[in-house]
């Protein structure tokens, strides 16, 4: 179940219009969202979602943010994620040699700086001395 409706989404992106697979978008930005807080901890409905508030509205947030994110990249799939380069005329692509180090991130950074300054993905220092 993803952790924004279409009719957030919309809100979200408002005045810009909404895709046509925003309820797939959603969908998928849900699962990243549930990929990067594995292992974390709190109270859900029988749907699963967040019963605190707070919690779902950055949950909320952070899915539209993500959600956002695919449409632009026009790539839903990752498929495309290690392009370097395209060309529409005669369909040229040409693919970088490595995922490692090169290639379009999956996740938005938009939405990994909301989930850091929110507490969610918590950066422990490692404190020497």
């Amino acid at each position: 179940m993803a952790y924004a409706t279409v009719q957030e989404f919309t809100d979200y992106l408002d005045p810009d219009a909404v895709p046509a697979n925003a309820a797939r978008l959603l969908s998928r930005a849900s699962t990243k969202l549930d990929q990067l807080l594995i292992g974390a901890v709190y109270k859900t409905d029988t749907d699963g979602l967040p019963t605190d508030p707070a919690l779902a509205a950055v949950f909320r947030e952070a899915v539209c943010i993500q959600a956002h994110y695919i449409s632009a990249l026009g790539d839903e799939t990752g498929a495309n994620a290690n392009v370097n380069q395209m060309h529409v005329g005669n369909q040229r692509v040409f693919r970088a040699l490595s995922l490692v180090g090169g290639g379009t991130p999956r996740i938005s950074p938009d939405m990994l700086a909301l989930l850091q300054t929110s507490g969610l993905l918590p950066i422990n220092p490692i404190v020497w001395g």
